[in-house]
């Protein structure tokens, strides 16, 4: 088989989409990694950036993608304020909304992405059930807040929710997973902007980003930033890929990810320059 490329948080960006299709399209991509044959769209295409317009024409350009909901991508919807946005990226999406086409990108997204064969569950936020977490008086955006989209993990040992969400723990994470796959698993996400990986084994649940060593790539002159995470047949993975798309931020890289077989179960985490 081939690779799955995988990204979360384009934000509007088309020069970062740009950038990182151009890349997995390349000779020393396929070679290292096996030539792509799916991309996972994890979600917040829209706000933030500049370009909505065009980065949902090349997404929707694009042959064998899944695309999920983001949070963003439901506030976008549902014409719900978000933080983040400066006044020219309002502009330019005010004005994309006008057009009425992104109804049709939009139409009938899931939440999430499970590939059963790679054991992969692909999700924006989080894979924690809402139901299991929503209090009982909670409504409208109240609520929305707990929904997958919204979900982050925690990085301060307990659970909590506050404006930017439902913050759970890894654990909470595995636990939602595991009847699905038992083990051997890798649960991606993204919305958070920097990256995050840990490992369920033997019970104990560890953060291991720590420890993933920085390789830098050149791929046909382009300096990619790869950390290797083999995925163990007798543990169970949650990865975040971090930001796609820095427009709108203080500039920095694109960050994205790649499921390859070769040289055994892996998923790779890049980034390149923005």
């Amino acid at each position: 088989m081939g690779s799955i490329m995988l990204f979360s948080d384009i934000h509007a960006d088309i020069g970062a989409l740009d950038a990182i299709l151009r890349l997995s399209e390349s000779r020393d991509f396929g070679e290292r990694y096996g030539q792509v044959s799916l991309t996972v769209n994890m979600g917040d295409v829209l706000e933030r950036g500049h370009d909505p317009g065009p980065v949902i024409d090349r997404l929707e350009g694009m042959s064998n993608i899944e695309s999920i909901l983001g949070n963003h991508d439901e506030a976008f919807i549902g014409r719900i304020p978000v933080s983040g946005s400066d006044r020219d990226s309002e502009r330019a999406h005010e004005a994309y909304r006008a057009t009425g086409r992104y109804q049709r990108f939009f139409q009938g997204m899931g939440k999430y992405y499970i590939d059963t064969k790679e054991k992969l569950y692909v999700v924006h936020g989080g894979p924690v059930d809402p139901c299991a977490i929503t209090p009982r008086e909670a409504e409208g955006v109240e609520a929305w807040i707990y929904t997958q989209p919204w979900q982050r993990i925690s990085d301060i040992g307990i659970r909590y929710v506050d404006g930017s969400g439902y913050h759970y723990l890894p654990a909470d994470a595995f636990d939602a997973v595991k009847p699905v796959f038992n083990m051997g698993f890798a649960i991606i996400c993204g919305h958070e902007h920097s990256e995050a990986a840990y490992r369920l084994k033997g019970g104990a649940v560890e953060d291991i980003y720590g420890s993933l060593e920085e390789t830098e790539v050149d791929m046909g002159g382009v300096e990619v930033l790869e950390k290797r995470l083999p995925i163990e047949e007798d543990a169970a993975f949650l990865i975040r890929l971090g930001l796609a798309g820095p427009e709108g931020y203080d500039g920095g890289r694109c960050r994205f990810g790649v499921y390859t077989r070769k040289g055994g179960r892996a998923i790779c985490l890049l980034n390149i320059p923005g």
